[in-house]
């Protein structure tokens, strides 16, 4: 038997999504889009150490941009988990996003993540700043229980969701040296053809957390 959509949920998720699209270019939701920025070079940091590699340094800027200095590890991997990072936070927020006795869990580890990243591996003035106030905005949320605390999971899920399919149009900066020219350059592969891989893997992540969330009761 089919599960239900929470029509109630959807309008909210669709309600997110229009007002993001509506105000994309606005400075309103620049800190949003670092917030992502933020996770999609936390991912290249930590595929760096899994694979043996050395972190040397992140820089998160106030233009929506960052990069991950390092030594060593899978260059494919870690050029690769930037788009697969954004996507799994995007489709693991989604999954959690409206389970209130999870909420304070969620800034809680949060909190704890942006703060450990921040003082290992950020260097750029911005980045520290950037980095350690939303740790402490995590933090509060966290401890204090604001009963609108849930509805900013939501605003996250969909927000990281967006921009992490978002992301994957960065081939179209002809000479940029973006993930998915660093992936062409490695493998040979034309970066459109890696952005088209992770866009599908993407949009399966997102697309399978969505319904997860929307047909839950």
């Amino acid at each position: 038997m089919a599960k239900r959509v929470n029509l109630r949920k959807l309008a909210w998720f669709a309600a997110i999504a229009l007002v993001s699209l509506l105000f994309w270019f606005s400075p309103l939701l620049a800190p949003l889009k670092i917030f992502v920025v933020f996770i999609h070079e936390t991912g290249h940091a930590l595929a760096t150490l899994l694979t043996g590699g050395r972190v040397l340094s992140m820089e998160v800027t106030p233009w929506q941009s960052g990069y991950v200095r390092y030594l060593g590890g899978n260059a494919l991997i870690i050029a690769s988990a930037g788009y697969v990072g954004s996507a799994l936070f995007g489709g693991i927020m989604l999954s959690l996003s409206g389970r209130r006795q999870w909420t304070q869990h969620i800034f809680t580890t949060l909190a704890i993540v942006f703060g450990v990243v921040t003082l290992c591996f950020v260097r750029n003035l911005f980045g520290l700043i950037f980095g350690l106030g939303t740790t402490a905005i995590f933090g509060l949320l966290a401890y204090k229980r604001f009963p609108f605390a849930v509805y900013i999971v939501d605003i996250l899920a969909v927000m990281s969701s967006m921009y992490a399919l978002y992301d994957l149009t960065d081939f179209l900066w002809i000479g940029a040296r973006t993930d998915a020219a660093i992936l062409a350059g490695i493998t040979g592969v034309p970066a459109f053809v890696w952005a088209l891989i992770w866009s599908a893997i993407s949009l399966l992540v997102v697309y399978t957390a969505g319904k997860q969330a929307l047909t839950r009761p």
